[in-house]
């Protein structure tokens, strides 16, 4: 799959994994400010894990690894069975593709409707009298909800309670206004993931808790707050980048209000979200852990470390290819082939050709090999197959000399089925018939 898409896969399930502790740990505390605190880095870490690179063990010979996977990477590897027949070869569904434009399209629609209720505010606000207080501006409106954003408050003209204009002047003073643009930054690029819904709506509930005991706080009686509440419990909240006196959750705000006070006790619990953050940087962070794997275990320095036998039977190859320069049938100019090309019946069996660790498996868009695999035999050697049909290891594997890996295929940019072959000794890809048996 495309890099970004397992990165927006990374970052939908972390998200998930903090809303999920929030809901199951934190949420019924009064702390209102520490879940503020936690849901607003939950999104950022959420974003930032999967990009970090934690090394908790270093591979000796990530070098080594980095510069096989750098040389396998880079070099266009090209075709040379221009001449087999592909009318009976089968139409492959390039599913990252798909998924990319999915993706887009609603991204897409989602950063319109993003700044179109920017829009909407602006021409509000300049449609309408604006007066100040210090440096909150107080917008009056034809609007039947008062609600605020950035540093302005809209109000309806009518409307003069003086608790009203407290409850909106906390989210303006406490800037709840850049906790909604985050949400709304992660709504419009997870727009396929429904917790990024339930986050916001808790990150929000918590602004109104904020906000509520903000007015309790200045002496004004819970009695008549509450009774401000609830004449206009039947006036439903618009959402967005707005945070409005009138949200539609008013019962459970009441509840928190005239709820005790957790206990100060329970502060301890928050020390939880260490060892959390910790599993997820764990579980999500970029670092390779398959190098890890790699690096883990022993190998002997011995001729068995050493590619030595065929990667395909060789009664089934039907046409090979062989290392060094030659005529590109592509680009019809001098070029150099730093693999052996096996042409084989697609769904032959590729076999490693020595002991080794899986250090890659998957499919590769960018550089057109198709589904390939790489695996390091020693601190010298790894080997590299391309263009197979499927495999059947994965990253981290163990895999013995002989061992079936894949199948011949005719993945990325080939006009028939083979298998590309590579050899890489300390770093540099030398030619695979000095490994093959005589």
């Amino acid at each position: 799959m495309v890099d970004y898409l397992w990165y927006i896969l990374k970052v939908s399930i972390c998200l998930a994994i903090f809303y999920v502790f929030f809901i199951a740990v934190l949420k019924r505390s009064t702390f209102f400010t520490l879940n503020r605190i936690y849901l607003i880095l939950g999104l950022i870490l959420s974003f930032t894990i999967p990009i970090l690179k934690v090394s908790i063990f270093k591979a000796q010979s990530s070098s080594v690894l980095t510069s096989v996977i750098r040389i396998v990477s880079i070099e266009p590897e090209y075709t040379f069975f221009q001449s087999q027949n592909l009318v009976n070869e089968t139409i492959k569904i390039d599913f990252p593709i798909i998924l990319s434009v999915i993706y887009f399209i609603g991204l897409s629609v989602l950063l319109l409707k993003f700044f179109l209720s920017i829009i909407r505010v602006i021409r509000v606000k300049n449609n309408a009298e604006v007066l100040r207080i210090g440096k909150i501006r107080i917008v009056k409106t034809n609007s039947f909800i008062p609600f605020s954003f950035l540093n302005m408050i809209f109000l309806p003209i009518n409307e003069n309670n003086p608790m009203i204009v407290e409850h909106e002047m906390a989210h303006v003073r406490q800037a709840h206004w850049f906790d909604l643009l985050l949400t709304e930054i992660a709504s419009v690029l997870l727009w396929f993931n429904p917790f990024v819904v339930l986050y916001k709506s808790s990150l929000k509930l918590q602004h109104e808790y904020l906000a509520d005991s903000s007015v309790i706080e200045r002496n004004y009686q819970l009695e008549n707050y509450l009774d401000c509440m609830l004449m206009q419990v039947k006036i439903v909240s618009t959402g967005g980048l707005t945070s409005q006196f009138y949200y539609k959750t008013i019962k459970k705000r009441i509840i928190m209000i005239t709820k005790n006070k957790t206990s100060l006790k329970y502060l301890g619990i928050y020390f939880l979200v260490l060892p959390l953050v910790c599993m997820i940087l764990f579980a999500f962070s970029a670092g390779d852990h398959s190098y890890s794997l790699a690096s883990k275990t022993t190998f002997t320095q011995s001729d068995e470390n050493a590619p030595s036998i065929y990667p395909i039977d060789s009664k089934k190859i039907t046409q090979t290819n062989g290392y060094g320069e030659r005529i590109n049938p592509i680009s019809k100019k001098k070029d150099f082939h730093y693999g052996i090309d096996l042409a084989a019946k697609e769904g032959e069996e590729i076999v490693v050709t020595a002991k080794g660790v899986v250090i890659e498996a998957k499919f590769d868009t960018e550089n057109k090999k198709g589904n390939y695999i790489i695996i390091k035999h020693s601190d010298v050697y790894s080997t590299f197959y391309s263009h197979l049909k499927d495999f059947n290891v994965k990253e981290g594997d163990v895999v013995e000399k002989g061992q079936v890996i894949g199948y011949v295929g005719n993945t990325g940019v080939s006009t028939g089925s083979h298998l590309h072959y590579e050899v890489i000794k300390s770093g540099e890809r030398v030619n695979p018939k000095d490994y093959l048996p005589k």
